[in-house]
């Protein structure tokens, strides 16, 4: 049965228009009413359109968010939402306070923060994490909280103690890498279109583009698993990026000639063209030094921000930087780096939007997204 957010959505989408082009296969007309008496959209002769105005663009924000990411957005504005992040804002690192207890639908919300990685944990009896910080919180609550996280001691001690991982390329955490990976880059295709794709070649109703990178992440992905032994070298980051942009770009796998510039971040300063080819052997040289797994925690921070930041490539450079951080975690036993949409703000807030370089935060965080996928699926 539709909600009066998924006709709002739709009227969005379609207006102006009628209420028979919303193509809802029940009645809507009472929840037409209310967004009318609501104030939401006005109606004039039976067409409808939306009323832009300070509310409606707040739910118009959580929304689209939502459908970007494949998000249930109803949650968002459940009843009880404001509540508990109110409390658990107040509680962590405590996430199971006594003022949440015994309510299923309470346990329901937040058991879809914690699936959509809004909540990273570390432990589980207790349950023990942070709640992070997002910009549909705030435009739910109209503030931020404070996060809480674990020193790098604890939470590598932790991520150490996790068994060795035997990982395959069926394995359910494989498909939700590539799912977050080419969300992070504009796709709109999920975590189930993705199995089905890659297994049963159903292609989903979505946007070619999105479909393709799904498919090359597999592929780059299957390269990774090919040559996890093998020293790093140019040729292998090379390889890599022309496997992430077949198809999507005539400079797959080619090193870049002008200097690149993330969009929206002018702080964000690379390699120059001329450089980039001694930078990426330092790079390969820096990778193959390490040996240990202590070493892999350590320096996985710093793995990622060195090649993003060198940004060798003319396109795919951050889709590269996730596959070569999950070579290091594969190659040393450790759960892939997977990355869910209430998590996205965070990440790219410490890499391509970021306007100082920290390495430190950056491992910790990713440490802790490790051992959050690791206990979460036990």
């Amino acid at each position: 049965m539709p909600t009066k957010y998924d006709v709002f959505a739709k009227i969005i989408e379609k207006a102006p228009c009628k209420p028979k082009d919303l193509g809802f296969s029940k009645s809507v007309y009472a929840h037409i009413n209310l967004l009318i008496k609501n104030g939401w959209i006005k109606s004039r002769e039976s067409i409808l359109t939306p009323v832009k105005n300070k509310e409606t663009i707040k739910i118009f924000a959580i929304i689209s968010w939502s459908l970007r990411n494949n998000i249930n957005y109803d949650i968002f504005f459940s009843e009880g939402i404001k509540k508990i992040l109110k409390i658990l804002s107040k509680t962590s690192p405590v996430l199971n306070p006594k003022e949440l207890a015994g309510n299923k639908r309470n346990k329901q919300i937040i058991s879809f923060l914690e699936k959509n990685q809004f909540i990273i944990l570390w432990k589980i009896k207790p349950k023990l994490g942070t709640l992070l910080n997002h910009s549909i919180f705030e435009l739910i609550r109209n503030k931020k909280f404070k996060e809480k996280f674990l020193l790098f001691k604890k939470i590598s001690e932790k991520v150490l103690s996790l068994p060795r991982e035997e990982i395959n390329l069926f394995d359910k955490k494989v498909f939700e890498f590539l799912a977050g990976s080419a969300q992070l880059e504009g796709s709109t295709v999920s975590i189930g279109e993705t199995v089905d794709l890659i297994l049963n070649s159903v292609y989903p109703d979505k946007p070619a583009r999105d479909i393709q990178m799904v498919k090359n992440l597999n592929e780059a992905l299957s390269y990774v698993f090919e040559h996890i032994d093998d020293e790093l070298t140019l040729e292998h980051l090379k390889e890599i990026n022309r496997i992430c942009l077949f198809s999507l770009h005539k400079g797959a796998g080619q090193f870049k000639k002008v200097q690149n510039k993330i969009f929206g971040n002018p702080d964000f300063k690379t390699t120059l063209p001329g450089r980039v080819v001694p930078e990426l052997e330092n790079f390969c040289s820096e990778f193959n030094r390490i040996k240990t797994r202590e070493e892999c925690l350590k320096k996985i921070g710093f793995i990622h921000n060195q090649h993003q930041r060198i940004h060798g490539f003319v396109d795919g450079n951050s889709r590269t930087t996730r596959l070569l951080v999950n070579w290091l975690l594969i190659k040393h036993g450790f759960p892939i780096l997977v990355l869910k949409p209430g998590a996205f703000e965070k990440y790219m807030g410490m890499t391509k939007l970021s306007k100082k370089r920290d390495d430190d935060i950056l491992r910790d965080f990713i440490l802790h997204a490790i051992y959050h996928e690791a206990i979460l699926g036990r």
